[in-house]
């Protein structure tokens, strides 16, 4: 007898989910910045939207995505990961607040995720184990947090339209709901 898995088994619901989190994003955008409504351009998801920004707005950037994270349930922990991740893998993280906050993302694989080192990061002559060890939760959320933006990313620069990335992103196979 063969057990499905239910994350897998609803693909409609993950569309939903994705043009939920788009429609979010979309309606920030418009109240952040009445006059510069997203229309739909994937510049517009990029981390290059902050790029002309000034530090004060990058700030209060932050401050609003997690005033808005404390306000939906999210951790601060979690708000602040997710905030770094997105600007390290390039998406705007005001997107990625709403894909976490739809829950949706890349599921960890069957057999889990290793937080071994694959080369050594200082010293060849220090062994891996004096340094603190990072905690498997923590590791294997910042992880998918990193696959799930990456995907995403690599689909919004495939595609000219937003709406059919998302579509795409969400009918990946190992893309589904979290619980982050």
């Amino acid at each position: 007898m063969e057990q499905t898995d239910p994350v897998r088994e609803r693909p409609d619901d993950r569309e939903e989910s994705a043009r939920h989190a788009l429609h979010e994003y979309r309606e920030r955008r418009r109240r952040r910045r009445a006059e510069d409504t997203y229309f739909g351009s994937s510049d517009c998801l990029l981390s290059k939207v902050e790029a002309g920004l000034a530090e004060a707005e990058l700030s209060s950037r932050r401050i609003e995505i997690m005033e808005a994270a404390e306000q939906s349930g999210m951790s601060p922990d979690l708000a602040e990961m997710l905030y770094d991740v997105a600007r390290d893998e390039g998406l705007d993280p005001a997107l990625g607040y709403e894909l976490v906050r739809c829950g949706l993302g890349v599921v960890p694989p069957d057999d889990g995720v290793s937080n071994a080192p694959v080369q050594s990061t200082t010293d060849k002559y220090v062994p891996e184990w004096l340094g603190p060890a990072v905690p498997p939760d923590v590791l294997l959320r910042e992880r998918m947090l990193r696959f799930s933006f990456r995907r995403l990313l690599s689909l919004l620069e495939r595609f000219d339209d937003v709406d059919e990335a998302f579509r795409a992103f969400a009918r990946e196979p190992d893309v589904g709901y979290l619980g982050y």
